[in-house]
């Protein structure tokens, strides 16, 4: 998804309907406010949350002509470039937001791919880190059987045998085009790339939400760094969104199950990277 998808002036609001965008929850009046004060509002946050001096900019012909990719443009001159009203580019800015070191992670290794190989060439691991950028999720569980039947994709146990136990995982999005996707064709059959997290601790599910996501922030930025988590394509598990119950009533149908294209088996062979572990 790209530029297409513009944010209209008429109803521009988070689906409030959809669980999934409780997630940003805090940014929605972002979503009411003319372009021009957004990206204002997004810069005045960004002082305050973002690493080394990065701010938005609008992408416009100027920025264009300055011959740079994304990546490079971050990297040389500290500017998130925005399309103006761009409802991709606004939830990519809400990751930064949210995800800040993480985000900046992604931006390192991604740097360190064009530094490799120039900026018209993508290493594997340059593929992995854009597939979290732009469809990734963050998943936590205290049961590591359940994270085993996860890169087992075996589904039925997920989601009809275990079915309260995995209801109790909780799943964040860092990829962007999620979001986007599922605002604009909900009922898309869209699958992610999953971080797993195993965290033992019953307290830390009690916290803020905001708490919880800063922590896994931290975490999922140094595995990142350290290779431990998307270095390359194939380490990542997939996570349909329609295997979270909250966000999909039909998950609880093996009908379902069974036939949508997005529950997939674990290819031949695959062995993914083992789930993060939190203490």
């Amino acid at each position: 998804m790209s530029a297409e998808n513009h944010i209209d002036p008429a109803s521009r609001c988070i689906p409030e309907t959809d669980p999934l965008f409780d997630q940003l929850a805090q940014f929605a009046g972002l979503f009411a406010q003319s372009w021009d004060f957004a990206l204002a509002e997004f810069n005045q946050r960004a002082a305050a949350l973002l690493p080394d001096g990065l701010r938005f900019v609008e992408q416009d012909q100027d920025l264009i002509d300055d011959g740079l990719s994304y990546e490079q443009r971050i990297g040389e001159r500290r500017q998130i470039a925005m399309r103006r009203d761009s409802l991709h580019d606004l939830y990519g800015a809400l990751m930064w937001l949210q995800w800040p070191q993480t985000k900046w992670a992604i931006h390192q290794g991604q740097m360190a791919g064009i530094r490799a190989v120039g900026p018209k060439q993508r290493t594997r691991r340059q593929q992995a880190l854009t597939h979290i950028d732009e469809a990734g999720t963050v998943l936590v569980s205290d049961d590591l059987s359940l994270l085993d039947a996860l890169q087992s994709h075996d589904w039925s146990v997920l989601l009809i045998r275990r079915r309260t136990e995995w209801e109790r995982a909780q799943v964040y999005l860092i990829g962007h085009a999620l979001f986007e996707l599922r605002h604009c064709r909900p009922h898309d059959l869209q699958a992610s790339k999953v971080i797993a997290v195993h965290q033992p601790q019953a307290q830390w599910f009690t916290q803020d939400r905001a708490c919880r996501i800063a922590d896994l922030d931290q975490r999922v930025a140094a595995a990142i760094t350290s290779g431990e988590a998307a270095a390359d394509p194939k380490d990542q598990s997939t996570l349909p969104l329609a295997a979270v119950p909250a966000w999909d009533a039909r998950n609880s149908s093996p009908e379902f199950i069974a036939s949508a294209p997005c529950f997939r088996p674990r290819p031949a062979g695959r062995i993914y990277a083992p789930p993060i572990k939190l203490t």
